[in-house]
């Protein structure tokens, strides 16, 4: 099948939330994103901020993901997530609702010291523990492209506009494509 520049970013996120590579998304991918998240932001396991965390990514899973299960198996495959992703730009109510999920989800997970935003050194250990197969310069050229006002930190409203742009944008040059990493056009 011959993906269009925005299904191919679609399916590499499909791939890196797989977290157990078994080909379908499921609520123990979140809980396994999770734990890798709150250990990179150094989180201890049963600490508030690492169950702050694990909610975040369970709600990421029951409010986004779950309900792009068409067929209730329980499981996403990747047919389910392309088609209800890019679905997602003709119901731009429950898009924003799902994109705040996603955004509370990774400023939970990255931002250790709770300032509401992702500094560099927060953005890259969070990246690295929770996305293992994307290089430390691709993280690095990553946040660089999405830290818009180059400011050093990436905001809630500039992780908002590089998800909505990575999800839903077949512009090439968006600064959002950057989102998992480089992505071939």
């Amino acid at each position: 099948m011959s993906y269009t520049f925005l299904e191919r970013k679609i399916a590499r996120c499909f791939d890196l939330l797989d977290r157990n590579s078994d080909g379908d998304l499921s609520r123990d991918d979140c809980v396994a994103l999770a734990r890798a998240a709150a250990d990179a932001s150094g989180f201890a396991a049963e600490s508030a901020d690492a169950r702050r965390v694990h909610d975040a990514y369970v709600r990421l899973w029951e409010v986004l993901l779950a309900p792009m299960d068409s067929d209730g198996d329980g499981r996403i495959s990747l047919k389910e997530y392309v088609t209800a992703v890019t679905g997602l730009s003709s119901d731009r109510d429950g898009y924003a609702d799902s994109l705040g999920v996603a955004v509370d989800a990774f400023v939970e997970a990255g931002d250790a010291d709770r300032d509401g935003r992702l500094s560099r050194p927060e953005f890259l250990a969070l990246y690295r523990a929770t996305f293992p197969s994307l290089g430390q310069e691709e993280i690095a050229d990553a946040f660089e492209h999405l830290d818009r006002n180059g400011d050093g930190h990436i905001t809630r409203q500039e992780l908002s506009q590089n998800i909505q742009e990575y999800l839903l944008s077949e512009d090439v040059n968006a600064p959002g494509n950057w989102f998992l990493g480089r992505v071939d056009v």
